[in-house]
C-alpha cells in the first residue's frame, strides 16, 4: 500500500497541472523547491484579501477555490500545515479524494525526493530537533522529514497530517507517552505500517531552576489564578505566565507591593540551601524515572552540567545545548555520523524556540552553585511588544506588576 500511494503521488506531480492550495509561506517554499520540476499553474485561497493577479511573489495569480475550475488536468498541493484539517474537510466535501486529486505538500515533498520518510510527531523540543536536524547532510541524505504537532484526539479526527504520513513512513520519531499530557494521542505499533522503525525520545520538563513554578496550572486549567485572554488582557502580556511564579501570586493576595516583593525575592537567602537541595534531588530523580524505556535520553547530559550551563530557557523549552545533544544521541541511535554536528550547531542561533527565559531566583542560584549566572545578567522577556530585556529584579517587577492588572481585569470579566 505504501509503495502504491507513493507511485500514484508521484505520477499525479508529474503528469499534472499543479495547484497550490494557500498563498504563504510555506506555498512559497514549496513553490521555490519545485518551480523548475513541476508545472505549477496558481494559487488557490480561502482569504480574500490574498486574491489577485501575479500576487503570489509577482509570478502566480491567487484566485477564490472554484470546484468547477479545477478539471482532471489538475492537481492540488495543500500549502497549509494548520490549516490542513479544514481544507482537507472542504475537499472531501466537494468529491474530492486524497492522492487522487489533493496531497499535503510536506508529503508531496518527501515523495519527490524518492527517500525514507521520516515523520516526526510530538511537542515543542521534538519540533526543535526536527528544524535543528534537517541542517545536517548526513540525515538529510537518507530521510525526508515530515513534523506534526501532537494531538490531543484521536489522529484520524484531529491530525490528518499524521493520519496520512503514518501511512508512509519508514522512521517514526515521537516523544513517549508517560512523558507528554495524558491527552495527547499516541500512534499504537499496529498504525506503522511494516518496517517502520520507532524511535521515542525523551521530551523533558524541567523545574530544576525554579521551585517557584507550579507545575500542575496551566492555560487549560480551570482553578488557574488569573487565565490568560489577549483579547482580555491587551498587550500586557507574559507567555509564561501558564506556569505561575506562586511566590508572586501568593504575596500580591497579602497586600505586598511591588517593591517590598522585589527586595524579598532578590535575597540570596530566600530559599534555603536546605529546599534548593530539596527541589534539585526530586527533579533529577524524576528525570531518571521519565527516561525509563526512551530510546534517545539525555537525563545524564542535564545531571553533568546543570552547574555549568544554562540548560534551560525556561520550564519547558531547552537551551540550543540540549536540543543538539539530542541530535547527537539522535543520529548516533540512526547508525549516522556526529561529526557534522559540532559546525552546524556554531552557527546556529541560541533558541531554536523563542519561549522566552525565566530568571532564576538569587538563591537558588547561590545554593546550586550555578556558574553561568552574572549579577546584573539581562534576561530575555516575553512581552506583547516582543522581547524585552530585563534584570531579575525588573523581571518579577514587571510579572507583579502583570499579576495585579490581570487580577483587576478578571474581576471586571
Amino acid at each position: 500500500m505504501k509503495e502504491q500511494i507513493k507511485s500514484l503521488v508521484k505520477e499525479k506531480l508529474s503528469e499534472k497541472r499543479i495547484v497550490l492550495f494557500g498563498a504563504g509561506e510555506i506555498a512559497e517554499e514549496f513553490y521555490q523547491n519545485y518551480k523548475d520540476s513541476l508545472n505549477i499553474s496558481h494559487c488557490i485561497s480561502n482569504i480574500r484579501r490574498e486574491w489577485g493577479e501575479k500576487t503570489f511573489l509577482g509570478v502566480l495569480d491567487v484566485k477564490m477555490f472554484n470546484k468547477n475550475e479545477i478539471g482532471d488536468k489538475d492537481y492540488i498541493v495543500v500549502c497549509a500545515p494548520v490549516g490542513f484539517n479544514a481544507i482537507e474537510l472542504q475537499l472531501r466535501n466537494e468529491g474530492f479524494c486524497v492522492y487522487e486529486n489533493f496531497v499535503e505538500s510536506q508529503i508531496a515533498s518527501a515523495i519527490l525526493q524518492n527517500k525514507k520518510i521520516a515523520l516526526f510527531y510530538g511537542r515543542c523540543v521534538l519540533r526543535d530537533i526536527y528544524k535543528c536536524l534537517i541542517q545536517i547532510p548526513s540525515f538529510n541524505e537518507e530521510y525526508a522529514p515530515v513534523w506534526t504537532r501532537a494531538a490531543r484526539h484521536q489522529a484520524t479526527v484531529s491530525n490528518r497530517i499524521l493520519y496520512y504520513t503514518k501511512e508512509l513512513c519508514d522512521l517514526y520519531v515521537h516523544t513517549p507517552k508517560f512523558i507528554d499530557h495524558d491527552s495527547i494521542y499516541f500512534l499504537a505499533p499496529e498504525e506503522l505500517p511494516e518496517g517502520c522503525r520507532s524511535i521515542s525520545v525523551s521530551n523533558l520538563v524541567m523545574f530544576l531552576y525554579w521551585p517557584q513554578i507550579n507545575i500542575k496550572l496551566d492555560e487549560y486549567n480551570a482553578c488557574y489564578l488569573h487565565p490568560y485572554n489577549v483579547k482580555r488582557d491587551g498587550d500586557f502580556y507574559h507567555s509564561l505566565y501558564r506556569h505561575e511564579d506562586c511566590n508572586i501570586n501568593r504575596m500580591i493576595m497579602e497586600g505586598k507591593t511591588t517593591k517590598e516583593i522585589v527586595k524579598c525575592l532578590s535575597d540570596e537567602e530566600y530559599y534555603s540551601e536546605k529546599q534548593v537541595k530539596k527541589n534539585k534531588n526530586f527533579a533529577l530523580k524524576l528525570i531518571d524515572i521519565a527516561e525509563k524505556n526512551v530510546d534517545v535520553t539525555i537525563a545524564d547530559y542535564l545531571q553533568e552540567n546543570y552547574q555549568e550551563i544554562e540548560l534551560y530557557q525556561n520550564f519547558s523549552h531547552p537551551n540550543k545545548c540540549v536540543v543538539w545533544e539530542y541530535i547527537r544521541r539522535l543520529l548516533s541511535e540512526l547508525g549516522l555520523p556526529v561529526d557534522e554536528v559540532s559546525k552546524v550547531e556554531k552557527e546556529a542561533p541560541e533558541h531554536t524556540h523563542q519561549g522566552g527565559d525565566v530568571p532564576i531566583y538569587p538563591s537558588v542560584a547561590k545554593h546550586m552553585g550555578l556558574k553561568f549566572i552574572n549579577e546584573g545578567e539581562k534576561h530575555e522577556i516575553m512581552t506583547g511588544k516582543g522581547i524585552v530585556y530585563m534584570t531579575f529584579a525588573e523581571y518579577v517587577e514587571h510579572y507583579a506588576e502583570y499579576t495585579k492588572k490581570a487580577m483587576d481585569i478578571f474581576r471586571m470579566w
